[in-house]
């Protein structure tokens, strides 16, 4: 057998996400995680499937501590890392942003002299130096740490996600379904879930419990007049009047106005992160199939997107990918403000003047 093949396959991030879960219901920690990657909706899940199945919800006031990287100095944190827990086995000390932690290098001691009774969580919003400390030592120290990349799923994989996640909540998601719902939103897992979610409400507690490609046509807005694909276009346009009204009405119709915020940024993301791939195509000589492939953009909507990319230049939509992150990290409770303020002030500084060149 040559060296490559007796290399054992490299998990996907579904199933490294599985084995961790297992562990976390099961009572089986190391002292410190190290979460990166592209896909933040499996890092999102364990932090909450950590915190519920380590401490009871009445101890967490003094045993859990949730912190953001750039609004805390590192020795601060580390030493809230090596305290004690209070009245329980476990203390959890999860770390947002930990890339932008400055002077995070010395979270590399956490490998060689662990807090046996806490659990560290360090989430990185981007990818880190892997061969620079603390990931280097972190790695290196593998009984006691686990450096963990969650890629995007592959589209194949995706059909088989949404339909567990679906029969996990006691529906059936039919195939078409899983395919409109994919086609609508594209592959992020976070907007995916909190539309089954919604969907699950749409359908009742029907006795057939099926989530069917009519429900989710339904269900989405695209019978309305005001949703978040018009939103989408109004913003590509740059029409900004159109585009506070349509935000506020989505707001105002949301059961959750956190959840929509959410829901509209993740989307707008993905809109805006296939224009960045569409900027890097040429702009001849490729086939429809090609460019489907290469930026995720259906082939029927590829002129679309070729007229929008004419009105956002590329130093414009990583500025927006910028935008969209802060709204995300604001969302999630990195902000004091409302998820109407956050979106109202998202809008406006997507649509200010555009940068000359």
């Amino acid at each position: 057998m040559s060296a490559a093949g007796s290399k054992r396959k490299r998990k996907s991030s579904l199933q490294i996400y599985k084995d961790l879960k297992k562990d976390f219901e099961g009572g089986r920690f190391k002292p410190v995680y190290l979460f990166y990657g592209e896909e933040s909706y499996f890092a999102d899940q364990l932090q909450q499937i950590l915190i519920d199945h380590t401490i009871p919800l009445e101890d967490r006031d003094f045993n859990l501590d949730v912190v953001y990287g750039p609004d805390i100095a590192a020795k601060d944190v580390l030493g809230i890392c090596q305290m004690a827990p209070m009245l329980t086995e476990r203390r959890i000390v999860v770390i947002r942003a930990f890339d932008k932690l400055k002077g995070n290098q010395i979270f590399a001691t956490l490998a060689k002299w662990p807090n046996p009774a806490a659990v560290v969580l360090l989430i990185c919003e981007n990818r880190p130096r892997l061969n620079a400390n603390p990931c280097k030592t972190l790695k290196e120290n593998s009984k006691v740490a686990q450096v963990v990349e969650f890629a995007p799923l592959w589209r194949n994989q995706m059909g088989s996600f949404l339909r567990e996640y679906a029969q996990s909540r006691g529906y059936k998601l039919e195939r078409n379904a899983e395919q409109l719902l994919i086609e609508f939103l594209g592959t992020g897992l976070a907007l995916l879930t909190q539309e089954i979610e919604k969907l699950i409400t749409y359908v009742g507690a029907s006795e057939e419990r099926v989530i069917t490609e009519q429900d989710v046509l339904q269900a989405s807005g695209q019978t309305r007049e005001i949703n978040i694909f018009e939103l989408q276009d109004a913003i590509t346009d740059r029409r900004r009047v159109e585009a506070h009204r349509i935000a506020e009405q989505l707001l105002l119709g949301a059961s959750s106005r956190q959840g929509e915020c959410l829901r509209i940024v993740s989307v707008l993301s993905q809109h805006f992160l296939k224009l960045w791939k569409l900027h890097g195509c040429p702009s001849y000589g490729l086939k429809p199939a090609e460019i489907t492939k290469r930026t995720g953009i259906p082939s029927n909507m590829i002129y679309k997107y070729r007229q929008a990319v004419r009105k956002w230049p590329l130093p414009e939509i990583k500025q927006a990918m910028q935008l969209f992150l802060s709204a995300d990290s604001e969302i999630k409770g990195f902000s004091k403000r409302s998820p109407h303020v956050i979106m109202t002030l998202l809008i406006v500084r997507l649509l200010s003047e555009p940068l000359r060149y």
